[in-house]
């Protein structure tokens, strides 16, 4: 292993390719190590159990949505843009064949988690709702969006209907969550 870091990545991205195509339960380190032609006690030598991979995961995850997020939640800024940033990932990673998402993924096999994992996907979802709480909010507020309800239960309406239309686009094509987008806008008051 010339570059532990790359290695180490590789490893992790390779997992959560094979856990958003296959699930949880659909990959082994076998099918990581075959594609990375690496041994799979070079897997286990940084992750010891497909917990411990599933954690780094969940964390990498985490430290990019943060990234992503932070100056909007530490400044504010426009809503709309953090509102399509969300369809566009959306897209992309539907395009890349990555038919659900890592929150919908584990929730599949919730029960086959340890506590620490089931801990760190709970907060992941926690604050991915915070943040498209505040979205709403700022939105709200600045006259971007325009909704009837709570902030935060619409965020959790909009989020899931996310989810949901990923899955189901895997039979219906990217179509289908272009409709869903534009339905969303307009449940928002966005009339282009």
């Amino acid at each position: 292993m010339a570059d532990t870091a790359t290695t180490k990545d590789s490893i992790i991205d390779r997992a959560l390719d094979l856990l958003l195509q296959r699930g949880l339960n659909g990959f082994s380190y076998r099918d990581i190590s075959k594609y990375l032609s690496i041994k799979n006690a070079a897997i286990h030598y940084y992750f010891p159990t497909k917990m411990d991979l599933i954690k780094a995961l969940i964390d990498k995850n985490y430290k990019m949505f943060k990234k992503a997020t932070s100056e909007f939640m530490a400044y504010g800024g426009l809503a709309r843009p953090q509102l399509e940033g969300l369809f566009v990932f959306t897209a992309e990673e539907y395009e890349r064949g990555c038919p659900i998402c890592l929150i919908g993924s584990l929730a599949i096999d919730y029960d086959d988690l340890n506590e620490e994992v089931q801990a760190a996907n709970e907060e992941f979802i926690q604050n991915s709702l915070k943040w498209f709480t505040r979205v709403l909010e700022v939105g709200l507020e600045q006259g971007e969006f325009q909704f009837e309800g709570v902030p935060r239960n619409k965020a959790v309406s909009i989020l899931a209907t996310v989810q949901g239309a990923r899955q189901m686009a895997r039979a219906h094509g990217l179509k289908l969550l272009d409709q869903i987008f534009s339905q969303i806008r307009l449940d928002l008051g966005i009339v282009d």
